[in-house]
């Protein structure tokens, strides 16, 4: 029986959605295709003396100090059609203020070019709630105990809200006329909320009155909220050769700090009728578990940039590696009650039921960019670049054992459009920030249309289209003293 049991929720974590975290790196606008927030480059910046994504270029023109502020007004809109069941779509949409950085800089030694930088950025990257019914008569259930169309009610839920503030510190000091080395060392603070939750209920057709009718239900519930502080270490390379501008960075895997989750599910089963199997099965779990350790992790990852001056222009293009990741748990439960009874040997089974793993593919990301001076008091920017999710193909493979813990499993792509206006020591730059990116081939949690004994009543999923959009006006302002 335990082994039953294990399949099932094993079934049931393949057929559901866990929704942790978003399937891309380069999701908000630091990063090295998105020129237009302060310093998020690797190559060169104009002399623009910011905290850079490179800390080796903080070097190559240090400025006494520099101050710098953005944020992000921004819409986000993320559809996922017919989602569960035709015409059953899930769309979720938020309106939101980022305070997005806040970065500093203060020169040490002129000489050398001795630079000590900060920053705290702040990266939202999913605000996502849904929910979706379906309520008709439907052929749900074996004719020969429940003939004819039986009144079925599905319904699903889901919650997502993930964070991640990142507080920087960086050194960075000219090695020769033209060449420049830095080191970054940053705390990224993760935090995670999100739910998720089916119900499923067919009336069994018989010839009682509605009070005593007979009810075959399926009711699933995974909630889980995290935090996780970790550490990460960058160093980076730059060197100029006249309009030539050449960046290297290295990133190191995150270093779990320290981190704390609380986790609870409850599944109920009653009056599932096998027909083939010639047995009705019902079923009681539940369980809540606090303090559980929590391991999320980041590969190493290797980034490239080159720049070149023409005239009042720079062009200047920039890629970044990561390696993948194996299998991991990233919430590991105890064995303790969730299969009821909780004799013998249930519990032992309880951390593979309940485990919250990931796996990631490689992923290269490239960037292109464009500056143009237009007057001395203004410049011009525009950037495309590409951000490939890093969720694996293989998850319709049986030995797939990853949780599937993604919203967006499918590449997107940002468009940054904008200017930097100066006057005096003052520069505001300001501009729009977009994203977009669809998909034919997400599959749904659950299917409504298709339900039956066979499938838990939740039908056998089918793949999709869905689509993401985010437009975001960006306004950050630099001072230099």
């Amino acid at each position: 029986m335990i082994k039953y049991y294990t399949t099932f929720f094993l079934l049931l974590y393949t057929m559901s959605r866990a929704l942790a975290q978003d399937g891309q790196y380069w999701q908000n606008g630091y990063q090295p295709g998105g020129m237009l927030t302060p310093g998020a480059v690797i190559a060169s910046d104009n002399d623009s003396g910011f905290f850079y994504y490179n800390p080796a270029l903080m070097a190559l023109h240090p400025k006494t100090s520099v101050s710098a502020s953005a944020s992000v007004y921004q819409y986000r809109n993320l559809k996922m059609k017919s989602a569960v069941g035709k015409g059953l779509d899930l769309r979720g949409r938020s309106v939101r203020i980022v305070p997005q950085l806040v970065t500093g800089t203060i020169l040490l030694n002129r000489k050398n070019g001795l630079t000590i930088g900060y920053s705290l950025v702040t990266q939202p990257q999913m605000n996502f709630h849904a929910t979706q019914r379906q309520d008709k008569q439907m052929n749900v259930l074996d004719d020969r105990y429940s003939p004819g169309a039986e009144f079925y009610i599905g319904q699903y839920s889901v919650l997502n809200n993930a964070t991640r503030t990142t507080a920087s510190i960086a050194a960075a000091v000219r090695l020769s006329e033209h060449l420049s080395a830095g080191f970054m060392a940053q705390a990224h603070l993760r935090t995670q909320d999100f739910s998720e939750s089916y119900s499923t209920r067919a009336l069994i057709n018989s010839d009682t009155d509605f009070l005593t009718q007979p009810v075959t239900a399926v009711q699933y519930n995974y909630e889980l909220s995290y935090w996780h502080l970790g550490l990460q270490f960058k160093a980076g390379l730059a060197y100029e050769a006249g309009r030539h501008h050449f960046g290297l960075m290295l990133s190191s895997p995150l270093l779990r700090i320290r981190g704390r989750a609380i986790l609870s599910s409850d599944l109920l089963i009653s009056n599932l009728v096998q027909p083939d199997g010639g047995y009705t099965l019902n079923a009681l779990a539940n369980g809540r578990q606090t303090k559980l350790p929590v391991r999320y992790r980041m590969p190493l990852s290797i980034g490239l940039g080159y720049a070149f001056d023409y005239g009042r222009g720079q062009f200047f293009m920039a890629m970044e590696h990561f390696l993948k990741l194996n299998t991991y748990n990233i919430i590991t439960p105890r064995n303790e009650s969730f299969i009821r009874p909780d004799t013998g040997i249930n519990n032992t089974a309880t951390q593979e039921l309940l485990q919250f793993s990931e796996e990631r593919s490689s992923v290269t990301n490239i960037a292109l960019g464009w500056s143009y001076i237009l007057q001395k008091s203004m410049t011009l920017f525009a950037t495309f670049s590409t951000d490939m999710t890093f969720v694996p193909d293989n998850r319709s493979d049986p030995t797939y054992r990853g949780q599937d813990p993604y919203l967006l499993s499918w590449n997107t792509y940002n468009l940054q459009l904008g200017g930097n206006f100066r006057r005096q020591r003052l520069h505001m730059r300001a501009g729009i920030l977009l994203t977009y990116g669809r998909t034919t081939n997400y599959l749904q949690p659950v299917n409504f249309d298709t339900p039956n004994e066979s499938n838990f009543l939740l039908g056998q999923p089918v793949r999709t289209a869905a689509r993401y959009f985010s437009a975001g006006l960006m306004v950050s302002y630099v001072h230099n003293f």
